[in-house]
């Protein structure tokens, strides 16, 4: 729980930070609760969600940076609700539509942005051995509006690789998160569904 909002904290599914982007606002009590209706709750939610470091993140926590959060936050959410549509209208088929009017729209988001490559070293393991690191590409922090540049990715990422015809929304009266409801994570999404039909109930 938020004690500063007096909220539940954000909800990650561990299934992909796209699908936490879009469950970044739900009414799984039929409730409507907007985690990132703040720069600074975005900021916390880019750092939790894994597509954004602290230490990236560390200038943006400054005053003169208010006014461009504000800008990029209200871009953040007009994406959100048009990335919601998209996978509302996917869910369940078999196939993406290459030629659909979001694909274009996220494409002209990621031309927009710098890519840079890092290699990051793995964990080392108990026995105090390494392998080698991994290669990741991503796009570079410079000014708010870089934020919706990661999400962006995030989401072509999904939408690349998802299976949509297990792309579910939650089947609780009132809930709206979506889940991408393959074997390993069937048993979540029944248990999540379940716990939001019961608590519909109170």
């Amino acid at each position: 729980m938020n004690s500063v909002s007096n909220r539940p904290d954000p909800m990650f599914s561990g299934e992909s930070p796209a699908l936490d982007f879009l469950n970044s606002i739900a009414s799984p009590k039929g409730k409507v609760i907007n985690w990132l209706d703040t720069g600074s709750g975005l900021l916390d939610w880019l750092v939790k969600s894994g597509l954004c470091t602290s230490e990236e993140l560390d200038v943006f926590q400054s005053e003169p940076q208010a006014i461009e959060q504000i800008k990029a936050l209200h871009d953040i959410h007009e994406f959100r609700d048009a990335y919601r549509k998209f996978i509302k209208a996917m869910a369940g088929c078999d196939t993406v539509q290459p030629a659909d009017s979001f694909i274009a729209r996220i494409n002209a988001i990621l031309r927009r942005g710098t890519l840079t490559m890092q290699i990051t070293p793995p964990p080392t393991n108990q026995d105090g051995a390494t392998k080698s690191g991994s290669l990741t590409t991503q796009y570079q922090i410079g000014q708010p509006q870089d934020f919706l540049l990661r999400i962006a990715a995030a989401c072509a990422k999904f939408i690349c690789e998802a299976d949509f015809s297990y792309v579910r929304n939650c089947e609780g009266p009132t809930c709206t998160l979506y889940f991408h409801d393959v074997s390993k994570n069937r048993a979540k999404a029944v248990a999540h569904r379940k716990g939001a039909a019961a608590a519909s109930e109170v």
